[in-house]
């Protein structure tokens, strides 16, 4: 069975972002803010019969929809980070404030996109979502530096040589300089990467104070 995966639009009936869920060429469903609540909308195949989805599978779908379609969710989850983290006055806030803003940014929007995370919280994403996590580190001042694509088949990830990306540094260029370079580099290389369901992005991404996070 195919996995679900995400597509993020717009229709001019709705005044918002929708997310619609699609298997394969299969149209599931979608989900919408209808103002008030974040709403999901399920419809059946094409003969008429239901789709079989997997709970654990459904939720995290969910999840990362309502992030997209709700406009108030992203700010929920940055307090409940911080919460989490003890508050901005507490001792173990401090772990917290040491998080530079933009990655924080970064990893609240996309860490529950992940399709899969090793042990040690490596985050393999969907190549469908790559050009989406490209394109936020630059308007977050970030720059994507490493990339690597795997093969995600029955939980297994397994490399591909003609997937991966290491940009070079380059000191002769200015911080924004570099990072507009860097992002450019890896968009145009994950564009001629293979677009199948089963690949998935692993990123890292340099900060300005040129700290290294691995997504």
């Amino acid at each position: 069975m195919l996995p679900i995966t995400l597509v993020e639009t717009d229709r001019d009936d709705f005044e918002g972002p929708i997310v619609e869920l699609w298997r394969g060429e299969s149209f599931i469903g979608m989900v919408f803010h209808d103002g008030t609540d974040s709403i999901v909308q399920i419809y059946p195949d094409g003969d008429g019969d239901v789709h079989d989805v997997a709970v654990a599978e459904l939720q995290a779908l969910l999840d990362t929809a309502v992030r997209i379609v709700d406009p108030d969710a992203m700010e929920d989850e940055l307090a409940a980070l911080r919460e989490a983290a003890g508050g901005p006055n507490s001792d173990e806030g401090d772990d917290w404030d040491s998080v530079h803003p933009a990655t924080a940014s970064l990893l609240s929007e996309f860490d529950a996109r992940a399709v899969h995370r090793t042990e040690d919280g490596e985050g393999f994403f969907p190549r469908s979502l790559g050009q989406s996590f490209i394109a936020r580190c630059e308007e977050l001042d970030l720059a994507v530096v490493e990339m690597e694509g795997f093969e995600f088949r029955g939980g297994e990830l397994s490399a591909d040589s003609s997937m991966d990306l290491a940009v070079t540094p380059q000191a002769m260029m200015s911080w924004p300089e570099f990072r507009t370079y860097a992002n450019t580099t890896a968009a145009s290389a994950l564009s001629d990467w293979q677009d199948r369901e089963s690949v998935v992005i692993a990123f890292v991404f340099q900060q300005p104070d040129t700290e290294l996070i691995v997504a």
